[in-house]
């Protein structure tokens, strides 16, 4: 059974102009994004920040496509369905936000380092020799690396065989910490890479202003791939150099001046 942590906030929903979600990183919290009530009654906006499961409070496994149903339900159930939506989402959740934008109307989607190609990002990780981050994102919580399930995640991980075997059924136990929370770790890893999920050429530009951000360095995903894919979309693409990380560590504050600038109303013209 899913228990999904939705919060809102801002303008009260009859008088809002616009409904702007907020999905986080895979493994991050929609809670962790500062956004002041002032700014979103300035701006007429109902705020939904939305932890999908494995999320802050959320239970169940993550599933981008699960997700992507329980927040249209959501959207529903509050009759947001066809009021004009906004959209940030970082990494994982940039990345869904794009596929669920195939579904519903986003008047502007903000999108922090998506991660457009899921197996694509765990190479470059490989390849980059920082595949340790990703996993130390999924260890379980206060025992040592030996520990035989997290030297059983750390060993797994530690090379890409895994990727092009689909073996990961040895990793079947619930793993929570300040991360993520799953049932299953080895389910968490089938529905995320196993065969995994990309974000296809479609014709964003005639449905939705998209503005992608890039930091200065990013070892979870090439930043080459995602100008490639901005250029043949006809998405705008903002460089945020005081970003050192996918993370954006420290430059939330930048990005959001940015996507203030950028402003809520639709624009006639397409994004260049």
């Amino acid at each position: 059974m899913t228990s999904l942590e939705i919060i809102e906030q801002g303008i009260p929903p009859e008088g809002a102009q616009g409904i702007l979600i907020l999905w986080p990183s895979t493994g991050g919290n929609a809670r962790s994004f500062r956004i002041r009530d002032s700014e979103l009654i300035d701006y007429r906006l109902r705020l939904i920040r939305f932890n999908p499961p494995s999320h802050g409070d959320s239970t169940g496994t993550y599933d981008p496509k699960t997700a992507i149903t329980l927040l249209n339900e959501y959207l529903k159930k509050q009759n947001y369905i066809g009021k004009p939506l906004y959209g940030i989402g970082h990494s994982g959740g940039g990345a869904a936000l794009l596929l669920y934008a195939k579904q519903v109307q986003f008047q502007k989607l903000f999108l922090l380092s998506p991660i457009l190609n899921s197996v694509k990002s765990l190479e470059f990780l490989y390849e980059s020799k920082s595949i340790e981050e990703f996993s130390r994102l999924l260890l379980l919580p206060n025992i040592s690396d030996d520990d035989s399930l997290n030297k059983q995640i750390l060993e797994t991980l530690s090379t890409s065989h895994w990727l092009e075997t689909g073996k990961v059924n040895h990793l079947s136990f619930p793993v929570k910490n300040t991360r993520i929370q799953v049932g299953s770790l080895a389910e968490f890893l089938q529905n995320l890479f196993l065969p995994g999920f990309q974000v296809e050429n479609y014709d964003f530009e005639k449905r939705t202003d998209i503005t992608i951000f890039l930091p200065a360095k990013d070892k979870w995903f090439p930043k080459e791939y995602t100008s490639e894919f901005a250029k043949r979309n006809h998405i705008r693409l903002v460089e945020i150099l005081e970003a050192p990380d996918h993370f954006f560590s420290q430059s939330w504050l930048s990005v959001w001046k940015q996507i203030k600038s950028i402003g809520w109303k639709t624009k006639e013209s397409s994004p260049t």
